[in-house]
């Protein structure tokens, strides 16, 4: 199978393991699959069967098998080790044809055995974050208004329109992969004076609803993550940080389920706001 196969430290250098004539051979990679599941139970008391008490997914372990090909070998080996180093993060790119995708952790161990025929290694890297994710972001946009002034343009006498109001508050996003968390970004943009109360994002399929409680002003930007690990909740206002997760009341984090989502915004002043949804694909095997 051909693959694309890239490390890279946090420093921002790469290591292209890609099979080539004259640099490596990867022999093989664990880890692409699905994590293993720890399942934990309980026995009935004098009954048979058992009840279960939690069910969750290990870390990744990322195992790359691998030898040396070519000349000048000893170079290439500390090349290794300067951009893969023990106990270090390192992200990891890999890409087929059908798929592009990333992910990150710390280098475990990284083994290279020298006195053999052939130079051989193995690199080893553990993911607390279980996905790999996908390196383009899909987006979902909501403001009040879209841009309609074009050139070149004649102005009738029934004028020309420099704006649409948007009448739908729904913001639709497609997941080709396993449920994920997103990123909402809420902007006020009313103007001086103006702002946004009550503002409530809801899943238009379940009812589930996040709602900020204090007023979001002109110039205010709240950023909302609800990745496993991640949630936040933080208000920028003139230029100075807030954690607002205090004025967050939620029924559940809202996620992105395999499919299609659909939320909706709704609020006193909603239109004093541009609110934009990310989702980065996510997958639990590749």
């Amino acid at each position: 199978m051909f693959f694309t196969l890239i490390l890279e430290n946090e420093n921002g250098e790469q290591l292209d393991m890609t099979t080539t004539a004259n640099q490596y051979m990867t022999s093989k990679i664990e880890g692409l699959s699905p994590p293993a599941g720890t399942i934990n139970t309980s026995a009935y008391a004098g009954i048979n069967g058992s009840y279960l008490n939690r069910a969750f997914l290990e870390k990744r372990n990322v195992v790359i098998s691998y030898r040396m090909k070519g000349v000048d070998i000893e170079s290439r080996r500390h090349a290794l080790y300067r951009v893969v180093k023990s106990a270090h993060y390192i992200k990891v790119y890999y890409r087929t044809r059908k798929i592009s995708v990333y992910t990150e952790g710390y280098v475990e161990t990284n083994e290279v055995d020298n006195f053999t025929d052939t130079t051989t290694g193995q690199i080893s890297v553990i993911c607390p974050d279980i996905y790999w994710y996908s390196l383009s972001e899909q987006i979902a946009e909501y403001r009040n208004i879209s841009g309609a002034f074009k050139f070149p343009f004649a102005i009738d006498s029934k004028g020309v329109p420099l704006g649409y109001y948007h009448r739908s508050w729904y913001l639709r996003l497609q997941n080709e992969g396993d449920e994920i968390g997103l990123t909402f970004i809420i902007t006020g943009i009313g103007g001086a004076g103006k702002n946004t109360r009550n503002l409530s994002i809801y899943n238009a399929e379940t009812g589930a609803y996040m709602r900020i409680r204090a007023p979001i002003e002109d110039g205010d930007i709240l950023t909302i993550t609800t990745h496993i690990g991640r949630k936040t909740c933080i208000m920028t206002r003139n230029g100075v940080q807030e954690n607002w997760i205090g004025n967050l009341k939620l029924s559940e984090w809202l996620t992105a389920r395999t499919g299609e989502n659909t939320f909706y915004v709704n609020g006193v002043g909603v239109t004093n706001v541009s609110v934009k949804v990310i989702l980065r694909t996510a997958y639990l095997g590749v």
